[in-house]
């Protein structure tokens, strides 16, 4: 008797365990739209959003001048006369201090590694002899020549276009002109995932610099 109780009791255990597995299966993993509405950190909103863009121009005012003094292009011969072509232990430690700065995601640094790939093809492809080819002559970052009049306009910088996306969200930022950052949720952290011109004509985003 006390054998077959013993019997039913681990019967009605294991159906008991079973239900509970297979529970467990059928409920959904947090979706990217559950960490937007904040029930999984980060909390995410347009104040949240212009937060994180002021803490990339704090990082950028403060890394600029270190990045634009890295030689990306190389000469191989007289000056307007030899070959150019992308340095890339150069281009190794402008890439290590976006990775580093923990803003940025992982695509968007290797977005600029295949970049310069890109731009050593076409410069050896074309037989490049001018000193800046290809949006050299522009920060990569911020898509623009000068930045230092970039810099002193962060403060009066604009947003607008606050968008909701799969992954994260985007938003325009109008400094001398303007900015479409995309953000993703990594974890419980907002990175910047891509960086683009807006083209004011028909609010159509743009990479400049591209071969």
């Amino acid at each position: 008797m006390n054998r077959q109780l013993c019997l039913v009791l681990l019967c009605t255990t294991l159906i008991i365990s079973l239900c509970n597995l297979t529970g467990c299966r059928h409920q959904e993993a947090p979706s990217a739209k559950a960490y937007f509405k904040g029930t999984v950190s980060p909390q995410l909103n347009q104040e949240v959003l212009e937060g994180k863009v002021r803490e990339f121009f704090d990082w950028y005012t403060s890394h600029v001048d270190g990045l634009v003094d890295i030689q990306l292009v190389d000469n191989s011969g007289v000056e307007d006369t030899g070959l150019y072509r992308v340095n890339f232990d150069s281009t190794a430690a402008y890439l290590h201090i976006l990775a580093e700065a923990g803003i940025f995601t992982h695509d968007y640094v290797a977005d600029k590694n295949e970049y310069f790939h890109l731009c050593d093809s076409k410069i050896r492809q074309d037989s490049v002899r001018t000193e800046t080819p290809y949006g050299f002559d522009a920060d990569l970052i911020l898509l623009s020549q000068e930045y230092e009049e970039d810099i002193s306009n962060f403060s009066q910088a604009t947003f607008s276009n606050y968008a909701e996306t799969e992954n994260g969200a985007s938003i325009d930022v109008t400094i001398v002109y303007t900015l479409r950052i995309d953000f993703v949720i990594q974890g419980d952290r907002l990175l910047i995932d891509r960086i683009d011109v807006v083209t004011p004509e028909e609010g159509t985003t743009t990479e400049t610099g591209q071969p």
